[in-house]
């Protein structure tokens, strides 16, 4: 045991080198449209994909835990083959936006995408989408700017993590062991497939998928010890204010889906009652990835029913 306990510490130790050290922000370019918007401690990642034909509206996209802009790259090749421009954002902590770190001035999810948003077109031209995690940040920005639409894929509400726990969670040791199996561990190929057949329930997509998607970004400069401060930053979801949102929105689920429980997804129909509804059923979780092209169906026929 003693062995094992020293092994682990050690590795923790070694972990420190990659965890601790600053992050590269806007001076990594990970893809040709990779884009940079700064504010305060902040640099947030983001890409924008220009419509194709008439233009129909500018669309915000916002990803689950764990994802990043690539998640969307089926869900923007049916939106921009419509007529819509897409801008993908990584969210703080999430592929190549700044990792939060003690004594940093912390900054609401919320405020920094609604000012990238702001930043690039007016307040009121915007349709919003959010899967996951994203779909839980998307439901507080509307309730806090006005939109032509939202559209939630599997969404999920955040809520505050147990203060009891924070001592261990934001501790060191936690950090750089977390930076070591993010950093190492998500090289196991294997595992990372099984992963992502649990979360789509297609077998034949996990196995053809392009591992690094997933991989790079959570490698990358001290992931783990960011998702040790993000679980302290977040702002819950405020179901209770939904009333605020004046838009129309789109509620779409998957039948298959294992990630969220059944209260998650009837605490969302809940709070949506008047919401269009779709279900896609077999769908799994990350029914953005491998169900693109009916989620981009649905999408479109609400957009073009419900946008003026």
């Amino acid at each position: 045991m003693k062995r094992i306990l020293s092994v682990i510490l050690c590795a923790a130790l070694l972990a420190g080198i990659f965890s601790l050290t600053g992050f590269a922000g806007r001076d990594y370019k990970p893809f040709e449209n990779s884009e940079y918007f700064t504010s305060g401690d902040y640099d947030i990642h983001y890409r924008v994909f220009p419509a194709q034909g008439e233009f129909k509206g500018r669309i915000m996209m916002l990803h689950g835990f764990m994802c990043s802009t690539y998640s969307w790259r089926n869900m923007i090749k049916g939106f921009t083959a419509e007529g819509y421009e897409c801008v993908a954002a990584d969210l703080p902590d999430f592929g190549y936006s700044t990792r939060e770190y003690p004594g940093m001035t912390v900054t609401d999810r919320e405020e920094l995408i609604i000012s990238l948003m702001k930043s690039i077109a007016d307040d009121g031209e915007w349709i919003l989408a959010g899967h996951s995690m994203g779909g839980g940040v998307a439901v507080n920005i509307a309730e806090m700017m006005n939109l032509k639409a939202l559209m939630l894929y599997c969404p999920c509400a955040q809520s505050e993590f147990p203060t009891a726990a924070e001592g261990i969670i934001k501790s060191q040791f936690m950090k750089q062991t977390m930076n070591l199996f993010f950093k190492y561990g998500t090289k196991l190929s294997p595992l990372v497939r099984m992963i992502i057949f649990a979360a789509t329930n297609n077998l034949e997509f996990s196995l053809g998928y392009d591992l690094a998607g997933v991989t790079d970004p959570v490698q990358y400069d001290g992931f783990g010890a960011g998702i040790c401060e993000m679980m302290y930053n977040v702002r819950p979801t405020d179901l209770a204010g939904v009333s605020e949102i004046k838009c129309p929105v789109l509620l779409c689920q998957a039948e298959k889906d294992i990630i969220l429980n059944d209260g998650q997804k009837a605490e969302m129909n809940e709070a949506f009652p008047s919401a269009v509804r779709y279900t896609l059923d077999g769908a799994g979780h990350q029914m953005i990835e491998d169900r693109a092209e009916e989620l981009c169906g649905y999408s479109v026929e609400f957009l073009e029913k419900t946008v003026k």
